[in-house]
């Protein structure tokens, strides 16, 4: 059992990539969104087809997507990630979705709608935008007949995964265990030893760096740049509207009352303890007449309040949680509520102390705002009125065509590789499109913000070319001169974990005396303990030591740092099992089962992949 859960811890990282990767399949799904062009397939699942188009068209998606999650950390390894995972999903979904039909499994049209109708992508002010859902379809290549059909299958795919949950169980013994494992402690000490300390104590000679040059060639390729024209279409090139009129700034005042409100706000002392019965004790206490301020200050475990009598100081809605804003907002100036438990387990005891009530803004208050916004929200307006044109234009004309139409600069770009951090890596992924570098297209049309759309094409092309040795020297040298420095350290942290752990004290406090090296003293740690050096993960892999002795390990913390780690001891504090570690196990469980279906699946099907298209 507990090797089980080791082993799957090892997998959360895993699990957290793929998570990120595959996000935004939610909004658009994957397959049957677009008009099909050319029936050209990627693959085959049991003699069905797979689009290379759908691939493509969503790749592209994905890739803009996953840029603006992460920005400049977006690598090439990420993107080589993100191909794979695509194909792998569009395989797995045509396994699902054979395999939902095989049960018979339907998703009536009303739901389907419900489901689109909640998507927060296609809300305008709370409510579903007809007109924002065609926008955000258009914008992204797809019609909402496709989209609706997509949508029902992922659906049925949905409901076949739910079908699999609640099978994985956990008896009281494994939670136990669990969460024993979850919530060990362990006391720790550590020395750390930096190969920047010993860079100057090794060298490398000429031979060594032509060597390395030589066998590893393939490392020093500069991979190709390019250089593009793009452009841009803002609301800031959107021209300026006719003064508004006093009548349409009071409109508008009208119209977005909200944003001139001043909300109701509260005020309030409180207790926070974690048990239930002290607070319904303190409560009896507050109602015979003791001074709220003074229980607070003894007893409320909310240290950023209680040496204040408990004050909280004046407070909107939504600020203090659901439970205290219910109780908060429902009393009189010097009512004392009842205890009010948390989602966290701790309970409250609220005393108001003060009301301000809703105010507005007076129209002459804020005219200058208004003529802000006025102008703002019909420079939006112009701008998504010319979004469509501006796709269709890029689609069929040059970008120069595109910029004389709306008065719009061409711009030419630097060179630039596929690792570059000079522009968005959306702009950048695109650049390196097969569409813009292989048939000489415009890219699809950005969105770089709400406020800007850029298109681009190719301008020129480098081809990816070897550098030299002396282009390259330096940086291989310091390389290499890292690698020897580690070799120390590694050397160094493994003498004098042997020395410690044969009981060779005199030999080990001598090397530690030579390089200045001091013990950090953590004490006793959790997994939850963020520590330097990944201190903490390492700690939790060293063997239980013996009683009255400790355990020593040198470990290898990264490529720049070596460890000597002192374990001193394991303890795993009493208490109730965590609910929550349980909840995590079983997802993972589940998780783990829909992966066997897919898995079975696979085994069982006729699936044939055509990379030479890819």
């Amino acid at each position: 059992m507990l090797g089980a859960i080791r082993n799957k811890s090892k997998g959360w990282v895993a699990y957290l990539i793929v998570g990120l990767i595959t996000v935004p399949f939610a909004l658009f799904g994957i397959q049957d969104y677009a008009a099909r062009s050319a029936n050209t397939s990627i693959a085959k699942v049991d003699g069905e087809d797979i689009d290379i188009n759908i691939y493509y068209q969503e790749l592209n998606s994905q890739q803009r997507n996953l840029q603006q999650q992460l920005g400049a950390a977006y690598t090439q390894e990420i993107d080589n990630t993100l191909k794979q995972t695509l194909l792998d999903s569009l395989i797995n979904e045509k396994l699902i979705e054979n395999y939902a039909n095989s049960l018979d499994i339907v998703t009536l049209d009303d739901e389907v709608k419900s489901v689109i109708e909640m998507n927060q992508a296609f809300l305008v002010d709370g409510e579903f935008s007809q007109d924002r859902y065609i926008q955000l379809l258009r914008l992204n290549s797809y019609t909402p007949a496709g989209y609706e059909i997509a949508q029902s299958k992922a659906l049925n795919r949905e409901q076949v995964k739910r079908n699999l949950s609640g099978s994985a169980f956990m008896s009281s013994t494994q939670t136990q265990q669990l969460n024993d494992l979850a919530s060990q402690q362990r006391e720790v000490s550590y020395l750390a030893l930096n190969t920047e300390n010993y860079i100057d104590q090794v060298s490398v000679s000429e031979s060594q760096i032509s060597d390395y040059f030589n066998d590893n060639r393939s490392s020093f390729i500069e991979g190709r740049k390019v250089k593009v024209d793009f452009v841009e279409l803002t609301l800031d090139a959107m021209e300026e509207p006719e003064s508004p009129t006093n009548d349409e700034l009071k409109s508008l005042y009208d119209d977005n009352a909200e944003l001139f409100t001043n909300p109701e706000r509260r005020r309030a002392q409180h207790i926070l303890v974690e048990s239930e019965e002290l607070a319904n004790e303190l409560l009896g206490q507050i109602r015979e007449g003791a001074d709220f301020a003074e229980l607070a200050k003894a007893n409320s475990e909310d240290t950023s309040s209680n040496e204040e009598g408990g004050d909280l100081g004046f407070f909107e809605r939504e600020l203090m949680g659901a439970e205290f804003d219910e109780a908060a907002f429902a009393m009189n100036i010097g009512d004392v509520s009842e205890v009010v438990p948390t989602d966290y387990g701790y309970f409250h005891i609220i005393k108001l102390t003060g009301i301000e009530s809703e105010t507005m803004q007076s129209f002459d208050e804020v005219e200058d705002q208004l003529v802000s916004l006025y102008i703002k929200q019909a420079k939006e307006k112009s701008l998504f009125g010319s979004l469509e044109e501006f796709m269709n234009l890029s689609y069929e004309e040059s970008l120069d065509m595109v910029a004389d139409q709306f008065g719009l600069e061409l711009q030419t770009s630097d060179y630039f590789s596929e690792r570059s951090d000079q522009y968005d890596p959306k702009f950048v992924a695109s650049a390196f499109s097969s569409a813009v570098i292989d048939e000489g297209e415009n890219s699809e049309v950005m969105e770089m913000s709400p406020e800007k759309f850029v298109v681009l094409t190719l301008s020129d092309l480098q081809s990816e070319r070897e550098r030299e040795l002396s282009e390259v020297e330096g940086q291989i040298e310091a390389a290499l001169k890292t690698d020897a420095a580690k070799e120390v350290v590694d050397n160094l942290a493994e003498n004098i974990a042997s020395a410690l752990s044969s009981g060779d004290e005199q030999t080990a406090n001598q090397i530690i005396s030579e390089n200045n090296l001091e013990w950090v003293n953590e004490g006793w740690i959790s997994r939850a303990n963020e520590l330097p050096y990944d201190v903490t993960s390492l700690s939790f892999t060293l063997a239980k030591p013996e009683e009255g002795r400790h355990t020593y390990s040198a470990e290898s913390a990264n490529r720049f740092t070596s460890l000597v780690i002192d374990l001193a001891g394991v303890r795993t504090p009493e208490g109730d099992s965590d609910t929550g570690i349980s909840a995590l196990y079983l997802s993972q469980e589940n998780n783990e089962m829909f992966v066997s279906l897919i898995k079975q699946l696979r085994e069982n099907a006729e699936i044939k992949v055509f990379t030479d298209l890819l």
